[in-house]
């Protein structure tokens, strides 16, 4: 029997070892057996199965996948273009990294403006327009609009407000009152008759003696934008105050203290003076200024006036406003 027959190139060797495989009863079986009893070729039928059977048994490849010309170099491209395409998808962000990005920058600027609400900040309104403050502290008032001196009595046209009583002896005093609950408070004064339009720059200069300070019975002088007081308490809904308590002055803009300084030690009297134009505002004491920066009151006529406010304490000093007086350009 000859050991020479190559099986992947005689066709007829290749059917019977495919039918050999499937096995009898097989497509390749029947289709093996058809080609042998059709041809016309003399065929010894038992060489080639025992061929095809000897090819089977002696484990030789068949039918072996070989690669063709080009097929490395084919394969290396595919490969670094894969390469290429996966290190530009490793540079884009995932949706799920984004939304874990845009919540820790959610978290963060929440955390940040809760720090920054709970820090204690310095109680000075920042001037965003220092030349504008300048041109009006420079301003030059010589007319004179209202004047009124407390020596004797108040003058006529002055508006009473508020539920604690005020008279003029030896200057404008807080009058007797009931005991003030603890925990309330009752405030009185004076607004000047004519308010001013928002519009017209003016300065308002109050004196004040200060016999002795007192923590319960406290001097404001105000300027507001509308003629409602309260009936207890004579103050009102948006104004900006200069107020003593105790040794201690504070500026109040729109109901937040803005400014806090030790009264000086320059005797009994302090001048008070707040000068004012449509959109800023800068308060003294003894030519030394306090604070300057919007004053918050808008469009609306200024009610000028002066008030004392009283708690429920004993401890009341020896206070009384002495003069006001009102000038416009």
């Amino acid at each position: 029997m000859s050991t020479d027959v190559d099986i992947e190139k005689d066709p007829l060797l290749v059917l019977l070892t495919d039918a050999l495989r499937a096995g009898p009863g097989s497509p390749q079986w029947h289709e093996a057996v058809n080609k042998l009893k059709t041809s016309t070729e003399p065929i010894d039928e038992y060489r080639l199965l025992l061929e095809a059977r000897e090819a089977l048994e002696s484990g030789r490849d068949y039918r072996t996948v070989r690669a063709g010309p080009g097929f490395t170099r084919k394969l290396m491209t595919h490969l670094e273009q894969a390469k290429q395409q996966g290190a530009g998808s490793s540079k884009r962000l995932s949706t799920p990294t984004i939304i874990v990005i845009l919540s820790a920058v959610v978290v963060a600027t929440v955390i940040g403006l809760l720090v920054w609400q709970l820090l204690p900040r310095e109680q000075v309104n920042p001037v965003s327009n220092p030349k504008a403050i300048d041109d009006l502290a420079a301003s030059y008032f010589s007319n004179d609009v209202l004047s009124a001196n407390f020596a004797d009595a108040i003058p006529m046209g002055w508006l009473k407000i508020g539920s604690l009583p005020v008279d003029s002896a030896d200057g404008l005093r807080a009058g007797a009152v009931e005991q003030v609950q603890p925990g309330n408070y009752a405030g009185g004064g004076i607004v000047a008759p004519d308010p001013i339009a928002a519009d017209q720059a003016f300065a308002f200069q109050v004196s004040l003696r200060v016999a002795s300070p007192g923590d319960d019975l406290t001097p404001q002088i105000f300027v507001s934008n509308s003629p409602d007081f309260s009936q207890d308490r004579a103050t009102g809904a948006q104004e900006l105050v200069w107020w003593l308590r105790g040794r201690n002055q504070k500026v109040v803009v729109n109901g937040n203290v803005e400014r806090q300084s030790a009264l000086g030690e320059r005797g009994h009297a302090v001048n008070i003076r707040i000068v004012m134009n449509k959109d800023l505002a800068i308060v003294e004491a003894d030519n030394q200024r306090l604070w300057a920066g919007p004053h918050h009151l808008g469009n609306k006529p200024r009610y000028l006036g002066i008030r004392f406010i009283r708690t429920a304490g004993q401890n009341l000093g020896d206070l009384s406003f002495q003069s006001v007086r009102v000038s416009k350009r």
